[in-house]
């Protein structure tokens, strides 16, 4: 849980307090409140007209698809409007909100990517309904919506490749996890997961990733390989460029040695000047922002269309056609104007769900343009094409367009042939051709450049063409084709012993012996029986476990401070343990994956329904009838009162003034929602030994519940003896 130090309450209007804002907090994973991550608040409504009317009409004017899903009551409107809000126009995959009732105010849990931006929403909204519901308060929604969108594409959230793996993984029900101290991602848990951003991830071959950076290097190996790549030589002077291009001759490409997005690159050089001009940007780029300068690749020019080819786990996966940026002219606007109007198409709105970038222009389009005797300001006749760069990335403005489909087999056999020699998850394989579907060793085919952290979003999305899924390619290529196998076992309850935590470690090292176990107690985080440390914040806790890349086994103890205060991190889990339960602790049995067991000791009250008390003179509710309505503070607080009462209330109103004459404990076995078994307690019953005699028949299958692949990633090979595989076959 974070909460803001400097969030404080904004002044609103001189109107009756109403739509007042409190008590934010914020939590990284399931808490009592909701089953996601989610940014909670309490707001304060001076409802007093049930008539919506007049918020329905302005909102379906902004939001028109809203008109049949608006409830009545005006929290439900605001809850629904702000999860609109918080999708943005981009429909970010964000689903859940929830409201509850908190004495006087409402409780509302609503499901967010990036918390300092949604904090910035749940404001923007509250204003706006105040707006709508206060003619003297005015507020401009439509541009606080803007500012909103333009300050989530500037988070790491707002990149185009990370947001699709985000969304990848959250569409297949895969936990995603952002690890603040290490400014990447989680996809699953333990021994599952995997651990990144963009596409490069932690299981990925450093060297490897490392090595194709230095494109002198890669096109020389390439080439020893017999791959088709043109000849060139990295350059450190004006000199070395020069000799270097006597012996190849124009035209050349220039381009920096460790460049990416096409940045730097100088195509169709024709000239010694257009060469050290090339050759000087690129230095004076990487002083600029103050990097080494580690040269200038000097290579033939080879001409062809310029296309990305895909690889996801060694295999084929996509093909792109990159068209450079260009436009149409109409015989009166300038090339300026037409540019202008092209990235004010939707298409461009460049965010994370935009198809194109917007046309940049810069030196490079400028230096482009004048090789063709125009300037920006120049007006092209009507229906004329003009190119506006040498190179074809779709960061630089270029066009998309999917040719997956179009690829000679042989060059697919080539592009598998280089990604066997590289430990990467991804790898883009930039070659030009001048028609894709024809061999590579029939010529007009070259290999430019590798690259192992490739951007994606363009295959998901091109301007042109179909869709091809590549983030949910790579969720596969890690965690297989059949779905919830991104995690470990996991058990979870509210009152876990370190006697009970060490007796089921020691049962499931009669079936694995090395297994990797992880729990977190009262007395903090253990890996294999052994203390390592206790983080203040609980949800920290569970992360540290499940961060843990040799996890095979989890088990958590949550308490009722636990989740108000910090939430229980994971996501689902396979056996609760739930002993005495309050209401916040009750919640570990609402994540309870299907197929799953709950151990739950109770006790239960028996009442001799003939003998009544008196009903208590002394309650809450006596109380605030002898209150003055002036002293409305001590009023609320009583409320709130009556409403933690009812909470823990776990019997009848029928039995609520009978007499208590005894105390039954009980044990209940239930699997899948199913009652196994239901046994009595007496006071000297060893609980933890009964506990763990109950779910220890269940223990080994659960050790091995995830490891349902035999050594490969292909759902054709699976250990059909697993018994949750042939159930998940059945289905």
């Amino acid at each position: 849980m974070n909460v803001p130090n400097n969030l404080q309450q904004k002044p609103v209007s001189d109107k009756p307090q109403d739509f007042i804002l409190s008590k934010f907090q914020t939590y990284t994973g399931p808490s009592y409140y909701l089953n996601r991550q989610a940014l909670v608040f309490n707001i304060y409504l001076d409802e007093i007209s049930t008539d919506v009317s007049h918020y329905k009409e302005e909102i379906n004017s902004i939001f028109p698809d809203l008109n049949v899903e608006l409830p009545a009551r005006v929290i439900d409107i605001f809850g629904e409007v702000l999860l609109k809000v918080m999708k943005m126009d981009m429909n970010l995959y964000i689903n859940n909100v929830a409201v509850q009732s908190d004495g006087d105010e409402w409780t509302v849990a609503i499901e967010y990517l990036e918390k300092y931006v949604a904090e910035d929403a749940v404001f923007a909204v509250r204003d706006w309904f105040l707006s709508m519901t206060y003619d003297t308060f005015d507020f401009d929604f439509k541009t606080a919506f803007v500012e909103l969108q333009d300050a989530f594409n500037k988070t790491m959230f707002g990149g185009p490749t990370l947001y699709s793996l985000i969304e990848g993984g959250l569409k297949r029900n895969i936990a995603v996890q952002h690890l603040f101290e290490e400014n990447q991602f989680q996809w699953g848990y333990g021994k599952k997961q995997i651990r990144g951003r963009s596409t490069v991830f932690h299981t990925d071959g450093i060297k490897d990733t490392e090595f194709t950076t230095y494109k002198d290097m890669v096109g020389e190996y390439l080439a020893s390989c017999g791959f088709p790549t043109p000849k060139g030589v990295n350059c450190f002077s004006e000199e070395e460029i020069i000799a270097e291009i006597e012996v190849l001759g124009f035209p050349v490409v220039i381009k920096p040695v460790a460049g990416h997005k096409g940045q730097g690159v100088t195509t169709g050089i024709a000239s010694i000047v257009e060469a050290k001009k090339a050759f000087n940007n690129i230095v004076k780029s990487a002083v600029e922002v103050g990097v080494a300068f580690e040269g200038a690749l000097v290579q033939q020019q080879i001409y062809g269309h310029d296309h990305r080819l895909l690889t996801v786990g060694g295999k084929y996966a996509a093909a792109l056609k990159r068209i450079p940026a260009y436009v149409i002219g109409d015989g009166s606007r300038t090339i300026k104007e037409l540019i202008a109007i092209e990235n004010d198409k939707i298409v461009r709105i460049d965010n994370a769900r935009s198809p194109l970038a917007k046309i940049l222009l810069d030196e490079d389009m400028n230096d482009f343009l004048t090789l063709q005797n125009l300037t920006p300001e120049s007006v092209p006749a009507s229906g004329q094409e003009i190119v506006l760069r040498r190179v074809a990335n779709i960061s630089a403005g270029g066009v998309s367009i999917n040719v997956t489909n179009e690829i000679h087999p042989k060059n697919i056999e080539m592009v598998e042939n280089i990604a066997k020699f590289f430990n990467v998850t991804c790898m883009g394989i930039d070659v030009l051709a001048k028609d894709i579907s024809k061999p590579w060793d029939e010529g007009n085919f070259g290999i430019i450049e590798i690259n192992a952290g490739p951007g994606v979003f363009m295959h998901l999305a091109p301007a042109e063409g179909g869709t091809v899924d590549i983030p949910g390619k790579i969720m596969n290529y890690h965690f297989g084709e059949l779905p919830g196998f991104d995690r470990v076992p996991i058990i979870a309850g509210n009152n876990i012993s370190e006697n009970l935590a060490a007796k089921i470690h020691a049962e499931l090292k009669t079936h694995k012996k090395d297994v990797e176990f992880g729990c977190l107690l009262e007395s903090g985080v253990h890996f294999n029986g052994v203390y390592f440390n206790n983080n203040p914040c609980h949800d920290v806790n569970c992360q540290v476990i499940l961060r843990n890349p040799k996890l095979d086994f989890a088990v958590f103890n949550h308490n009722r401070d636990n989740i108000h205060d910090y939430g229980m991190w994971h996501q689902g889990l396979d056996l609760a343990v739930i002993n005495r339960a309050n209401y916040a602790e009750n919640t570990i049995k609402r994540d309870l994956l299907p197929g799953g067991l709950v151990v739950e000791i109770i006790e239960k009250e028996i009442y001799d329904t003939d003998s009544k008390v008196g009903a208590s003179t002394n309650t809450p509710e006596d109380k605030i009838a002898g209150i003055g309505a002036e002293d409305s503070k001590l009023i609320s607080q009583l409320k709130q009162e009556i409403s933690d009462l009812k909470k823990e209330l776990q019997h009848t109103k029928d039995v609520e003034n009978c007499i208590a004459i005894d105390i039954i404990t009980e044990m209940i076995v239930s699997l899948d929602g199913k009652e196994l078994m239901r046994t009595k307690l007496t006071k000297t019953d060893n609980e933890d030994e009964l506990i763990f005699k109950a779910i220890q028949p269940y223990l080994k299958d659960l050790l091995f519940k995830y490891d349902y692949y035999t050594g490969t990633k292909n759902a054709d090979y699976l250990d059909m003896d697993n018994r949750y595989v042939r159930e998940l076959m059945k289905k």
